[in-house]
């Protein structure tokens, strides 16, 4: 019976078209058999495609396709993975993936478009020296708004496992990405107040499916929960998972925690349960993006017990260049190259360096953006006055963890950064002292870099997913460059073997070369310092014979030296047997690349040592006088490493700086967790210095990008709507009160004002 109601009302629309479009003779064939196939879409209830005969090259989407994306580019420098549109008058549309994730199979985009008269172009956006992600712009020739939201849900669900929230940014973009938030992300919640909050009080959480029902940590793991819980009262979103098992069956609870949830604060576990707790998101997107979800399956599948992250300059080959820039290898464990995480953690490993440094040492291609101050009165380095420094981030104190009669709970040390350490060399390892390493660890982590939290997110579920023994053993698309630990032998053995075969003559007119070019660049000016300061501390005047004559014995001592540390390593390479000239050959490319574990290892390292203590008192800059060009070296590395990447991610082969000095820096991320006997009183303590010392400005100054002429916009404020009211219980946790004075009430640490769009 409906169904011939349809068919009767269906035959009167068209002759009701039909006589119109011949009564007024504007309406076209074309356009009435639209008006027929988009009203018989509603009556019948299902989508109505438009007229698809377009030409999707003359389109206004791939006119403004260019100036659109690089708009886009241009405000979102590095990382950043979501799904853009922008909408033309002729109803077409350009759909932007970025950061497309190594699962994506762009051959997924034909079947989810057809139908629909569509193009795809796949771009690269060169991040570093030469890293790079790739983008994938969509041409939509002709599509209504429910045709888009329809794909849209479709493309989620391939790039994020999951259709929740299909967050879709207009473009072109009206806000840039912020690298420094507004608000507090710097959060020290201690496990007395975890425990108070989620064990003792109970707060209380409730899953989307059941808005209801209000179950409290205890209850999630009584019933061994899985999935994303909401705080009853705004402020924490609860990721519930299975310990001891592969988390490929809740990859679709992951887009869901990272959308809702913007900073990790911690987590609680018993035998069978882990749950992660999140602060339910204050910061929008641009300014804290969700983690990516091959990162947190990466972390998730990796079982060593240590993650790391360098800038090889220790490397024979690395160094300044004739130019007087420094170039070096980067570094990143095997699982980590060509990831997003790797990429993060290099550029955040330039950061510490260049801050701590205060913006002295600039990397030449990252171009990040400026913090408004510093963490020290003056650059670091020049500050201890040392003749080598090492600046690392690592993990000792990021999460502490106690174990309870029955459950475990992880808080973070901070959320704003990792720690800091500084050591005087490489080889010692031996901290410069603990109290500016908590100075700076203060100045990062309340700095609010939305990049250094996100690498203390991550690092935070590389522990967690290790010590509850969570794995992932699905495909995570490693690409590490077979040929790169030893790329460097090649050149490394051509300039041993040029030292080894240099003659006495050789190495006097060398060393002579050296002296002089030493002496005019550098030496000259510190002598002349020297002498001005002297004459006004005697009062008197040097004169021009006695200058000449210091002149002359610098130089003179500087040649002595310099021949005399020439001619002992050329006799040293000179009775190596093939082999240990072949080892010392491969332990100065590749220093980690060779263990110490036996006499003759050991003497590979310390020949090593002399030959980087001439490089030193030679300079790196001055090896084109013996014909080797660490320019051409550095290039000839690079080019070796072009096709190796990722299959739409490659991380930067190598940094290039500018006025770098004898620094190295890196990541070492262990996934222990500091096990702690009581609640109170376990950080360790800051060792004399306190955040007065040199406080955050009350007001900083604001972040300076260096490709931006105009002032970033200000965040706009966040819609506050109404609460939902989710459980039928009297469920008032803000009516407790804890006896322990060390616990802060939870709404005076998270804030409990109303979230808009709570789930979906």
């Amino acid at each position: 019976m409906m169904n011939r109601r349809r068919h009767r009302i269906l035959l009167w629309l068209v002759a009701a078209l039909a006589i119109i479009g011949v009564g007024a003779l504007m309406v076209s064939r074309t356009s009435v058999g639209e008006m027929v196939k988009r009203e018989s879409a509603r009556v019948f209830d299902y989508e109505y495609i438009p007229n698809q005969n377009v030409n999707i090259d003359s389109c206004g989407a791939a006119k403004g396709m260019g100036s659109i994306y690089t708009d886009f580019r241009k405000k979102y420098r590095f990382h950043y993975q979501g799904i853009g549109m922008a909408s033309f008058a002729d109803s077409s549309r350009m759909i932007l993936l970025s950061d497309l994730p190594p699962h994506f199979e762009t051959d997924s985009v034909a079947s989810i478009f057809a139908g629909f008269a569509h193009r795809t172009e796949l771009r690269r956006h060169p991040i570093g020296y030469d890293g790079y992600t790739t983008d994938m712009v969509i041409l939509l020739g002709n599509a209504t708004q429910e045709n888009c939201d329809r794909l849209i849900k479709r493309l989620s669900k391939e790039l994020f496992f999951s259709d929740y929230k299909p967050v879709v940014m207009t473009l072109p973009a009206e806000e840039g990405r912020q690298y420094f938030a507004k608000g507090n992300i710097d959060y020290q919640i201690t496990l007395n107040e975890f425990n108070t909050w989620f064990m003792e009080e109970g707060e209380g959480f409730f899953h989307l499916d059941d808005t209801n029902t209000v179950l409290t940590v205890s209850d999630l793991f009584a019933q061994k929960a899985r999935g994303v819980y909401f705080s009853q009262e705004p402020g924490f979103v609860a990721w519930a998972m299975a310990k001891n098992e592969d988390i490929a069956g809740q990859v679709g609870h992951i887009r869901q925690f990272t959308l809702d949830a913007d900073l990790i604060l911690g987590a609680l576990a018993d035998s069978a349960t882990l749950v992660i707790i999140g602060r339910e998101r204050q910061s929008p997107l641009h300014e804290l993006p969700p983690l990516q979800i091959e990162s947190i399956l990466l972390l998730a599948s990796t079982t060593e017990k240590e993650l790391s992250q360098s800038l090889d300059i220790n490397d024979l080959m690395a160094g300044k260049m004739a130019n007087g820039r420094d170039w070096c290898p980067t570094y990143l464990s095997r699982e980590l190259e060509n990831t997003e995480f790797g990429d993060l953690m290099t550029i955040t490993d330039v950061l510490l360096k260049d801050w701590s440094e205060s913006g002295t040492i600039q990397e030449g291609h990252y171009r990040y953006p400026e913090p408004g101050y510093y963490p020290f009165d003056r650059p670091l380095f020049r500050k201890l006055g040392l003749n080598e420094l090492v600046y690392n981030w690592n993990t000792a104190g990021a999460m502490y963890a106690i174990d309870r009669d029955g459950y475990t709970i992880y808080t973070l040390g901070r959320t704003g950064s990792l720690p800091v350490s500084y050591f005087n060399s490489q080889e010692r390892s031996q901290s410069i002292g603990y109290r500016y390493e908590s100075q700076a660890y203060h100045y990062f982590a309340t700095l609010g870099n939305t990049d250094l939290a996100r690498v203390v997110q991550y690092t935070a579920l590389y522990q967690l997913f290790i010590d509850n023994n969570i794995s992932y053993t699905g495909d995570t698309y490693p690409s590490f460059p077979k040929n790169k630990p030893f790329l460097l032998y090649k050149p490394t053995t051509e300039l041993l073997t040029t030292i080894k075969n240099l003659s006495s003559d050789s190495i006097n007119r060398l060393a002579d070369s050296l002296a002089e070019r030493s002496f005019r660049l550098y030496q000259k000016e510190q002598v002349d310092k020297q002498l001005r300061e002297n004459e006004q501390r005697v009062n008197h005047t040097y004169s021009d014979e006695h200058i000449d004559a210091i002149y002359r014995n610098v130089h003179r001592n500087t040649q002595a030296s310099i021949g005399r540390n020439l001619q002992e390593v050329k006799t040293m390479l000179c009775g190596l047997s093939e082999e240990q000239f072949k080892q010392l050959a491969r332990f100065l490319s590749y220093p980690r690349g060779v263990k110490v574990h036996d006499r003759e290892s050991y003497n590979t390292m310390m020949r090593g040592r002399r030959v980087n203590q001439l490089m030193r008192e030679v300079g790196k800059n001055n090896l084109d006088l013996i014909g080797m060009d660490l320019g051409k070296v550095k290039n000839w590395y690079a080019a070796s490493l072009k096709n190796n990447a990722g299959r739409y991610l490659k991380t930067s082969s190598l940094i290039v700086t500018y006025n770098d000095l004898l620094t190295t820096g890196g990541h070492n991320l262990s996934s222990r967790i500091s096990r702690v006997n009581s609640m109170t009183n376990y950080k360790r303590s800051r060792g004399g210095y306190t955040p007065t010392d040199y406080e955050r400005p009350t007001d900083p100054p604001a972040a300076k990008d260096p490709m931006e002429t105009t002032k970033p916009t200000a965040n706009k404020p966040a819609k506050k709507t109404a609460a939902k009211s989710t459980s039928s219980k009297s469920h008032n946790q803000t009516a407790k009160k804890s006896s322990n004075k060390t616990v802060r009430p939870r709404t005076a640490v998270i804030s409990s004002a109303p979230r808009g769009k709570r789930g979906l």
